[in-house]
């Protein structure tokens, strides 16, 4: 997890410095999309430091320290795990918004048909609310988000037979406005009047798009795990690597999709 925070905390500011750069100082254009864009880069660098600051206490909780620091402390430490997973869950919805507004600006500009236009505002506007309502439900399940594990064993915590189907209708969503962003493109390159090599390099950064549209289909799959029981740590460990490959591959794309002047 750590060489992966690193790894998309490099790439994401490298590809997004040069998207400022074109938009900025080349061709003086730096809109709406690039602000948002921005704003998703900053909670995505947060998002990557809990990921990192997850490992580190994962790594200092392990069961042979029970005896050298007193259950205690590994309470403790377990309840900071928790902190650290809920917040990067309600960081990675908040980070997946304003990715997906970033793009609708961006798409705006350059489709012309009403269909899909209604397309893009639908998908965006339905999952935004959605989406920042329930990281809202994510991060407070348990109140206040503090003490995670007392809140759990005591019953404070809204129940899993009520999360779950959130949950999932969330990841539904996310999905479908993914698969959206990865396929419009293609009605919009279909009839383009540009090069064949145009195409071709559009056509590249399409497909760092469609597999952040197939993770955002496996994640889907660790949602059962996100119980109450033994297997949390491990399936919310899993999902927060998921949740930073997603955005960071969508962002990425999205960043290089602006290159194009760098290269003329």
């Amino acid at each position: 997890m750590l060489v992966m925070g690193v790894f998309f905390l490099i790439v994401s500011w490298i590809s997004f410095a040069l998207r400022v750069y074109v938009r900025a100082f080349l061709i003086r254009s730096f809109g709406k999309d690039d602000w948002m864009m921005l704003i998703t880069v900053c909670l995505f660098t947060i998002c990557c430091s809990l990921l990192i600051a997850i490992e580190h206490v994962e790594q200092t909780s392990r069961p042979q320290r029970v005896l050298e620091e007193g259950i205690h402390a590994q309470l403790d430490l377990l309840n900071d795990l928790m902190k650290y997973i809920i917040s990067l869950m309600g960081l990675y919805i908040l980070t997946t918004v304003t990715l997906k507004i970033s793009l609708a600006i961006f798409f705006l500009r350059i489709v012309v048909r009403p269909w899909q236009r209604k397309v893009i505002y639908a998908v965006t506007v339905i999952y935004a609310i959605y989406a920042t309502a329930f990281a809202f439900v994510a991060v407070f399940q348990c109140g206040i988000p503090t003490n995670f594990l007392i809140k759990e064993a005591t019953g404070v915590c809204i129940r899993d037979d009520i999360l779950q189907p959130l949950n999932y209708l969330h990841s539904l969503l996310n999905a479908i406005s993914d698969w959206t962003f990865a396929c419009l493109p293609v009605f919009v390159l279909w009839n383009a009047k540009i090069p064949r090599s145009a195409k071709i390099s559009s056509g590249l950064l399409l497909s760092l798009g469609a597999i952040g549209s197939i993770i955002s289909l496996v994640r889907i799959a660790y949602i059962p795990g996100l119980k109450s029981g033994p297997a949390f740590f491990t399936s919310a460990i899993n999902i927060g690597v998921l949740s930073l490959t997603e955005p960071g591959l969508g962002m990425v794309a999205a960043c290089l999709a602006t290159l194009r002047p760098l290269f003329k």
